[in-house]
């Protein structure tokens, strides 16, 4: 990737004031901001809806993104809020302490006016690390950065993932559908597993819902 700036770029910086208290990361934990439009993988949508931005390597953003028919992988950076290029982003991050700090850092930059003023974040989506059941320690820590968004979209350990490749996933979109064979509706290279399936729709519901109250132009 070569398009993203090494660290955010005053001039494409928000014109929106921070929020009042909040403490921006420190700059070698702040994401970089792409400059220009937005590079397409194989597995992302030709226009997206939405981004998912990886708040570190390992997030299952690939996965996702070849799970939503209407995502992109945003390539762990901030869209520039202009080429065209959707500014909704979504957050995703898995539960380790690794990925909570770094959520928690893209959160705080977010809210210090640390990204381009178009730039919508929609929240987080936090996706379990293992299949075990977190410590008690980890689950206040998922408790505190749940707390910095407006919208939390938990993602269970999903095995299947474990045994398929992003491009050999299913896509769902807005029209597809469960198959009424329970065979087919169980096949998990047809069909994805229930929580993208619930993730899809709410996810989809917070985009559509955050362009109808987007203010104007020159309205922040």
């Amino acid at each position: 990737m070569s398009a993203p700036a090494t660290r955010p770029d005053l001039e494409t910086v928000a014109a929106r004031r921070p929020a009042p208290g909040v403490m921006a990361p420190p700059l070698h934990r702040q994401a970089p901001i792409w400059q220009q439009r937005i590079e397409r993988t194989d597995l992302c949508a030709a226009e997206p809806l939405v981004w998912l931005l990886g708040a570190h390597g390992g997030a299952a953003v690939s996965t996702l993104t070849a799970s939503l028919a209407w995502a992109g992988d945003s390539g762990r950076a901030w869209p520039s809020g202009g080429h065209g290029d959707s500014p909704l982003v979504a957050v995703v991050a898995r539960t380790h302490a690794a990925g909570l700090r770094a959520a928690h850092d893209r959160a705080m930059a977010h809210l210090a006016a640390l990204t381009p003023d178009p730039v919508q974040l929609l929240g987080l989506i936090l996706v379990a690390d293992t299949d075990r059941r977190p410590s008690q320690q980890l689950r206040r820590e998922i408790t505190r950065v749940c707390s910095v968004f407006d919208h939390v979209w938990h993602i269970g350990w999903v095995e299947p993932w474990r045994h398929m490749c992003p491009d050999e996933l299913p896509e769902w979109g807005p029209r597809a559908q469960v198959p009424t064979d329970k065979r087919a509706a169980a096949d998990t290279r047809t069909v994805p597993v229930e929580p993208v399936r619930a993730l899809h729709d709410d996810l989809l519901s917070a985009a559509v819902a955050a362009l109808r109250t987007s203010p104007e132009p020159g309205q922040r």
